[in-house]
């Protein structure tokens, strides 16, 4: 089993007795809820998410858990339905969960986010969307991101189009929910930033199999590169279509296309086919190279991105926990995690604050690009 040398030094000396640390959780567990999409359209994204979070309790509790307690995550499916996740959240609070960590989708997050907040529990949400933590009204409190923002997201593609692509302009092709349209303004905004221009901003329903108006006005706008703003199967589609449709131009997406199965779905033939990752599966540091392997030796599938931000956010709670030392209430736990000091994991090092929710920097991007039905990263 691998272990993260910051975490564990931390948890053997919150659990140790009489200077000797416990080897084996025992007790009344300690429940975290999972909401997250296991099935429905974000299901290649979630089902990664799962397997991870069964890691990371494994790999907890055989140090000791908690306190001397196990620590387990209640995973729940809500379908990639907001309404279905709120109500879970719901639920899982009713039934003693100390914390949320929720979810695949922003909808989803964002749904939980009312019964969480209304409750005082801390919510750890898993996707690039920073702005249900930093709201009009400043912070929330018990809101945390563990996922790089759609702003450095989008820095980091854009940069990479025009530095590396030789890219002048570029259009968007985006999902119509929240994720796609913030994500759709980010990338614009960097453009702004940057020295892009973009000749064309479509949106697409998430439900969508014919993208053939959106790409056509994209064909005659002439862009240097499409930047593609959906998750998983839905924008595979809208590629393998553009290519038919002889766009032949790079494509370059968010973080959200970085799956096998969006490989699955475009062909290993398809090139010039660009995303950003946290993860670095290339050259990767000792804390993912332990990450990568454990997750293969296991499930006989690569470690994906979205599997990263839930493998840090079981630890980061579990950090968060061991701190509060039986506080669990939101304002505890919340403080917990902006005072804990940085914590190195998959996606980059968190350096949570009481101004800033999300902890990760620009550095932590990388880009990735699909080989042969395989992502890689690139510097």
């Amino acid at each position: 089993m691998r272990t993260r040398l910051s975490f564990v030094a931390a948890l053997v000396a919150a659990l140790s007795v009489a200077g000797t640390a416990v080897v084996s959780a025992a007790g009344e567990p300690i429940v975290v809820g999972v909401v997250i999409s296991t099935s429905g359209p974000s299901a290649p994204l979630g089902v990664p998410q799962k397997n991870a979070f069964a890691l990371v309790e494994r790999d907890i509790n055989a140090k000791g858990g908690i306190d001397g307690r196990p620590l387990h995550f209640e995973i729940v499916d809500d379908e990639a339905k907001p309404d279905v996740a709120a109500q879970l959240a719901q639920q899982l609070i009713g039934k003693g969960a100390v914390a949320i960590i929720c979810g695949t989708r922003t909808a989803t997050s964002a749904a939980a986010t009312r019964v969480t907040v209304g409750a005082n529990v801390v919510q750890l949400f898993l996707t690039p969307s920073t702005e249900l933590w930093k709201t009009p009204k400043g912070v929330a409190k018990t809101l945390f991101q563990v996922a790089s923002s759609s702003d450095d997201e989008a820095h980091a593609y854009v940069g990479f189009a025009k530095n590396k692509l030789k890219a002048k302009t570029m259009a968007i092709l985006h999902d119509e929910n929240q994720y796609g349209t913030v994500a759709a303004a980010a990338t614009e905004a960097a453009g702004k930033e940057l020295g892009m221009t973009v000749v064309a901003n479509e949106s697409y329903p998430g439900d969508a199999t014919d993208f053939t108006p959106q790409l056509l006005r994209v064909k005659n706008a002439k862009p240097d590169v499409i930047m593609l703003l959906g998750a998983t199967n839905t924008p595979a589609l809208a590629t393998v279509q553009a290519r038919t449709l002889g766009l032949k131009m790079p494509v370059v997406g968010s973080s959200a296309i970085l799956s096998p199965a969006f490989l699955k779905v475009v062909g290993p033939g398809e090139d010039q086919l660009y995303a950003v990752s946290n993860l670095d599966f290339t050259n990767p540091d000792a804390v993912s190279k332990a990450a990568i392997k454990e997750y293969i030796d296991e499930y006989h599938l690569p470690l994906v991105g979205f599997g990263g931000f839930a493998d840090d956010s079981g630890y980061l709670i579990a950090k968060a926990l061991a701190k509060a030392h039986g506080k669990f209430d939101g304002a505890s736990l919340a403080t917990a995690l902006e005072t804990m000091g940085g914590y190195h994991g998959t996606s980059g090092t968190f350096h949570y604050s009481a101004t800033d929710h999300n902890g990760l920097s620009p550095k932590d991007v990388h880009m990735a690009v699909a080989r042969k039905g395989v992502w890689f990263t690139i510097d």
